[in-house]
């Protein structure tokens, strides 16, 4: 899991892109609630999960709350891609729509 920020370009929002681990579940928090609280601040996002295998719905409502901090701060999140693992997860839990995960596309 890593995180890394790029700028557009002079005087556009820099945009974090936050790298969720293959097992992203409680134990995994420690490393992954920082980076999202750093994100959170009304400045772009964008989440990569496409090589999550694990996840549990602590890290799912995580997900939520970032999501819902973001937007209320002013940002966007957008996604890069999310595992079959992670879309199946959050259809189990109705959480699909509030996470505006993307099209799932099966390998």
């Amino acid at each position: 899991m890593g995180s890394k920020a790029s700028s557009k370009g002079k005087g556009e929002p820099v945009s974090a892109c936050i790298v969720l681990p293959a097992d992203c579940r409680l134990t995994g928090l420690d490393a992954l609630v920082p980076q999202l609280r750093e994100a959170a601040g009304g400045q772009p996002a964008q989440l990569d999960a496409r090589a999550v295998e694990r996840v549990d719905s602590a890290v799912l409502q995580l997900l939520v709350a970032f999501r819902r901090a973001a937007v209320a701060a002013g940002g966007a999140v957008t996604w890069l891609g999310a595992s079959e693992t992670l879309h199946e997860a959050a259809s189990l839990l109705g959480l699909s729509n509030e996470l505006d995960l993307p099209a799932h596309q099966p390998a």
